[in-house]
């Protein structure tokens, strides 16, 4: 019998209906719970085991988020975080999440230009550890997806490690990954140049909700093409990726 996953628990209960679907309001909880679940991460989350899981059939949440700035490593802090869940192409609308976040330092003047987050919207805003305990319960034990990924990694890595001192365990995939693996892109990689290729629309950009779906649209298109393609699920994909000169 598998062991007791407190993600896929809380997974479930989302999905039915138990727990809100937004929960930038809800879970709420003390430091310690918090910190005691985002250890749990590590302890409960296996590898994820639907390697070979049609990708029609893939389940995933994808994110955005924005910060104070581009280095964790010194000092940059999540600002909010955005999030919609997704079945293959199809966009579960009624999955998301969506929180400002409180560095607990001030917002630079260019990121309140370019976010239009400042500082006084997130003085009453959960703290970084209330912000991923949160996520990380709507997430439960589903794969991310973020376009050029490495920034989502480096933060949620710096940011589990500084508040519960665990560690960042979720798979987490790239689009550009699809997008490298059916086509030969060229030049600029940016989501704009990509949403603007498909005629996806951002609502509000360098917001992390509305990027994220943005961002949901763009994985949708290239997973429907992998599939065209003859790709039936990720452990073809990644076999593939890696022939890729």
């Amino acid at each position: 019998m598998p062991g007791w996953n407190p993600l896929n628990r809380l997974w479930n209960a989302n999905r039915e209906n138990r727990i809100p679907s937004k929960l930038s309001s809800a879970v709420s909880g003390n430091d310690l719970k918090d910190q005691a679940f985002l250890r749990s991460l590590a302890k409960e989350l296996h590898p994820f085991p639907n390697i070979e899981m049609p990708l029609e059939q893939l389940e995933v949440v994808v994110v955005d988020l924005e910060t104070t700035g581009f280095y964790p490593q010194r000092g940059d802090e999540i600002i909010s975080i955005g999030a919609v869940a997704m079945r293959g192409s199809q966009v579960l609308a009624n999955e998301s999440f969506s929180t400002l976040v409180n560095p607990g330092r001030a917002i630079p003047a260019h990121i309140e230009a370019l976010t239009g987050i400042t500082s006084q919207a997130v003085a009453d805003a959960p703290d970084t550890l209330t912000a991923l305990s949160r996520f990380f319960q709507f997430v439960g034990s589903r794969p991310l997806v973020a376009h050029h990924s490495r920034h989502e990694r480096e933060f949620f890595r710096a940011a589990l490690w500084k508040t519960s001192k665990s560690r960042f365990v979720h798979r987490l995939l790239d689009t550009m990954m699809l997008i490298r693996l059916v086509s030969r892109p060229m030049g600029n990689s940016s989501l704009d140049v990509f949403c603007a290729m498909h005629s996806i629309p951002i609502v509000k950009r360098h917001d992390a909700y509305q990027d994220a779906l943005a961002t949901a649209f763009l994985w949708g298109i290239y997973l429907d093409r992998a599939v065209k393609h003859g790709y039936k699920d990720l452990q073809q994909v990644y076999e593939e990726i890696g022939n890729l000169p």
